[in-house]
Formats: C-alpha cells, structure tokens, sequence
C-alpha cells in the first residue's frame, strides 16, 4: 500500500478528486487521517543535533488548494484555520515534486516509517426514519382556518339572487313580517356585493386561507414599514404657513401689497449739514452731495482717474494748483527751464529692436547640411559630414549664433566679427524676422 505522499502526488498529477470528510482525507478506497505524517522534512530540522519534523498530510492539501495565492496570505489563511504552514525555502521545491516536475527531492526522508492507511468508510445513506420524516405530512388545520373555510362555505352556499335565511329572523311588529325583513336583508347583502370594499372590510383571515405552515409562519412575522399614507408624510418639512407664502406671492405678483408692509420700512433719513459719524462705507459715497459737504479738504466726489496714468494724473493736479495759486512774474530762469522741459523738445526714443542676420538650414536628416556641421561650414570654410559631427559627440540644436570675419573699411589690415542667426525651424520666425533672413539653404525639393 502506497503511502500518503505517494498518494497525494499521484491524484493531483492525475487531476483526481481529493475528499476531505471531518477528520480523515480520502484518496478513492484509502483514507488517512488529516495529522498523518508525510515523510517530507521540515526546513532545517534534523541538523545539528535537532529532531527531524516532518510536514503533515493536511497541511499539503491545503498548499495544493491555495497554490495561486501568494505566500503571506496563505500563511494568514492557515494560521487562521489552525492548520501548519509550509516554510517558503520548502515550497518550491515541494510544489515540484507533487506537480510531476521532479521524480525526487532531498527533503524526502526514506527511512522513516511511514503511517499506513485505512479503507475508506461507505458514504452515509439515508436510513428509514429519515425517509419517513422527508415525507410530506398532512397539514393539521388549527380552529381559525377551521373557521375561516366555514365563513367561506356559508358564503358560497348563499344564493347568488340575494336570498335571505328566514330560520333565525324574528319579526318587528305586526306592521314588518319575517318575509319583509327578509327581502331587506337580500336587498341589503346584493347591494354590499356590488360595492367596492376596503381594506378594513377584508379579513386577513379570508385573503390566507390556503397557505401552507411554513408561508403562515413567515407572515406572522411580517412587520409594516411605511404604508401609502405614512410615505406622503413628512417629519422635516412644516408647510403649515404655506398658505399665507402663497398669498403674499400672489399680492407682490398682482402688485397689490398690503399698506402696512409698506408702512412698516423706515423712511430714509434726510442727510443733514452735519451727519452723524458713524463707520467709513466705499459703497456709501452718495451721501457726499459735492464739495460742500466734504468740508475743508474740497473732495471732487465725482470725479475720477479710470483709465490715466501716473504721470497724466500729476500733470491734472499740478494744472488744478496752478489755477488756484496767484499768477507770479517767471523770472527769466523759470522761462528758460520752462522751455527746456517742454515734452516737444524731447528726442523721440527709438524702438531698438535686433537686427541680427537669419539663416535657414534644412531641419531634415538626409541633407548635407543641417545644424550638426553647418558651423563648422561657415565659420571654418569646410565641410563635415553629419554622421562624423555624431561620432564627435555634436548635439543637435535648434538655434544657435556663428560669427563670419569681414574686412574692416576703416581699418585697412583688420577684420570685423559679424553674428548670424542660424535656424532650422522657420515656423517660428514673425514677421520682423522674415526681414532679417539674409540666406536659406535648401534641400533640393522644388516646392522649397
């Protein structure tokens, strides 16, 4: 007989069900129990003087079915089901042996002995009274179902015409017979039938007459949450003064206000010479009705600076002083600075803008010159190819500033440094700069 291990690694190789029954694991027609030993040792047991461990047959079945998870949660998952843990230096190796990887595995002691197993015990039948008790029994009727079908039955005996019993009535008078009552009554009950009844009229007994035991038993226990009239109520909302709401709308809207709202707001209080003081407001400079009431410092209330500047807004005030302070005779110093300081005098400041010759190159790779060499072409008379630039460590660069010698004309013998502008992107050049393009350097399409 084959031992657990065996066992275990030949039904999950095969795909095989492995039955796990309260405390005994099941392989086909052999059971072992589930802290069966396996002979599979523990990681670092058995060394150095320390007694050998061997893992347990549950606890590799539990490894098998939690094999897709990682490591730290299937240790927490077995911790909680009290069930030992596989070390993590063992499960790889472990893994490959029960998978059919490897056909051994240095871990595996052979020469312990091994717990053998026992047949399996038959699966549990149903026995005779458990057959007894699925069968269904007869429902046993209480006294208010008894007394439900008899109401039912009295009302389905009764004549559909409206007929009355006339056994049990008694007459009145002499003036109303039992025939006279009777035909009332019919009346009376025909007229009922053909009215719609309420929910207080109808009897819970009527409407679960045949249900069974269990059904009952659920409705008993059946409680009324909200009902069609507690759902149109409202515990946060008061609308008791919606009327009088709805009665002012339609006043304001009619314009028909009521005269004592209107003597209710405070009139505006007339501003007197001498208000009283109360906090500064910027909104409130309406108060200030001109220059008057703004005491010595003559406060111009309405006017304005939007849209001047500084130096418009001094030249304003200056005139304002000039105005108010009597005319004095200029001394000839004063006419002389007057006239020198006046802003037609003054040169116009030009727009400095740069001047700076442009060159285009080709921003394409295939050309023969681009910006990798195009320096080394015009500041140096020669011609580099690109892929030596590259080899050189040249980085390619948008823009960038060569210098071309000229003769000086003033200086006979000595030469002039001019800056270029090169470039290879010309959708960034406006148009001022289109001016300044003094060369372009094509590769060789028409339509360039």
């Amino acid at each position: 007989m084959a031992d657990c291990l065996t066992l275990l690694r030949q039904y999950n190789i095969q795909k095989k069900e492995i039955v796990e029954r309260e405390s005994l694991i099941i392989f086909d027609q052999i059971a072992f129990p589930r802290n069966a030993k396996t002979n599979y040792l523990v990681y670092r047991t058995g060394q150095g003087g320390t007694p050998k461990e061997y893992y347990t047959l549950e606890s590799l079945v539990f490894l098998l079915k939690n094999v897709g998870i990682s490591h730290p949660l299937y240790v927490q998952r077995a911790g909680s089901q009290n069930i030992p843990v596989i070390k993590f230096p063992d499960r790889r190796g472990l893994l490959a042996f029960l998978n059919g990887e490897v056909d051994s595995s240095p871990s595996i002691d052979k020469s312990v002995h091994l717990e053998m197993g026992i047949p399996a015990p038959a699966p549990k039948r149903p026995n005779e009274d458990s057959h007894f008790d699925s069968v269904k029994k007869p429902r046993m009727e209480n006294e208010d179902m008894i007394a439900d079908k008899q109401r039912l039955a009295v009302k389905l005996d009764a004549k559909k015409e409206g007929g009355a019993i006339t056994d049990q009535i008694r007459s009145l008078s002499e003036t109303m017979s039992v025939e006279k009552i009777a035909s009332i009554k019919a009346k009376r009950l025909a007229k009922k039938r053909a009215t719609i009844k309420t929910d207080d009229d109808m009897s819970v007994g009527q409407d679960r007459l045949f249900i069974d035991d269990t059904t009952r038993d659920i409705m008993s226990k059946e409680r009324i949450h909200r009902t069609r009239a507690t759902v149109l109520q409202s515990t946060g909302k008061s609308f008791s003064n919606i009327l009088s709401i709805l009665q002012s709308v339609k006043a304001r809207d009619e314009g028909k206000m009521d005269s004592s709202a209107k003597q209710a707001q405070p009139e505006e209080p007339k501003h007197s010479r001498n208000p009283p003081s109360h906090g500064y407001n910027r909104y409130d400079q309406e108060r200030f009705k001109g220059k008057e009431e703004t005491g010595e410092f003559k406060i111009e209330t309405t006017g304005t600076f939007h849209g001047m500047t500084l130096k418009s807004v001094t030249e304003t005030m200056s005139q304002v002083k000039a105005q108010q302070a009597p005319l004095k005779p200029a001394t000839p110093l004063e006419r002389v600075t007057a006239d020198t300081t006046k802003p037609e005098n003054k040169p116009k400041r030009k727009d400095h803008r740069s001047r700076t010759p442009i060159i285009v190159v080709p921003a394409a790779g295939n050309s023969a010159l681009t910006m990798f060499n195009i320096r080394n072409f015009l500041e140096e008379f020669r011609y580099v190819s690109i892929e030596e630039r590259k080899r050189q460590g040249a980085k390619k660069e948008t823009e960038l500033i060569i210098h071309r010698k000229k003769p000086n004309p003033s200086h006979p013998g000595q030469s002039l440094s001019i800056p270029y502008r090169v470039t290879d992107t010309p959708l960034r050049l406006n148009a001022q700069e289109w001016n300044q393009v003094v060369a372009v350097f094509v590769a060789g399409p028409a339509w360039q």
